[in-house]
């Protein structure tokens, strides 16, 4: 069992949002304000939980999503499977790369009113 929370974040059409998540059985809607949802999230595995995650992305109005928490039970199998699937970055697997040699190309701009 994995349970996340979630915020989504939206362009302030949070109803027809919350209407949408509401459909999806994995999800529990918290509490909403402004232009910002909480939800948490019960998943079977870490597919089904990435699987929400990029659904609730495209739902209309929906701006992005974070990730605040997530508890996986099977956490050190789940791992094992996406390190033997490459599907990890060696960055976050190597206990040899520094944090400060780590070069972020993204922005957060959008984050920050």
């Amino acid at each position: 069992m994995n349970i996340s929370s979630l915020i989504v974040y939206t362009d302030n059409k949070n109803e027809s949002v919350k209407g949408e998540i509401s459909k999806l059985k994995e999800c529990e809607i918290i509490t909403d304000a402004e232009d910002r949802i909480v939800v948490v999230v019960s998943s079977e595995s870490i597919e089904d939980e990435i699987r929400v995650f990029k659904m609730i992305e495209a739902v209309s109005g929906v701006v992005s999503v974070a990730m605040v928490y997530s508890y996986q039970e099977d956490a050190q199998e789940n791992r094992e499977r996406l390190e033997a699937n490459g599907k990890i970055s060696e960055i976050l697997t190597s206990d040899d790369v520094k944090a400060e040699d780590i070069a972020y190309g993204g922005s957060v701009h959008y984050k920050v009113r």
